[in-house]
């Protein structure tokens, strides 16, 4: 293993992490927006179920924090805290 090896390994690792942060961004906001979606129609079919509104409105509420990406990580942290035990 020489020194160039090293320099070479980190250009192809730079040049291919631009494209790994689009397609990570681009990801990201499809999950947005789909997530976004479904809490609209959940909330639409709780309606249309006959549920008053401000009920529907909480559960979608509760329905679109459960997605939150923040509560996503946390939630798969505290998973394996206790698979652990």
């Amino acid at each position: 293993m020489t020194p160039s090896d090293g320099g070479g390994v980190a250009l192809v690792i730079a040049s291919r992490v631009p494209l790994l942060v689009f397609r990570f961004g681009t990801g990201f906001l499809r999950f947005l927006g789909r997530r976004r979606r479904g809490v609209h129609t959940f909330h639409e079919t709780l309606l249309a179920g006959g549920m008053p509104p401000d009920r529907a409105s909480q559960l979608a509420d509760a329905f679109y924090e459960v997605g939150s990406l923040p509560n996503l990580i946390r939630g798969a942290a505290f998973g394996r805290r206790l698979n652990r035990r």
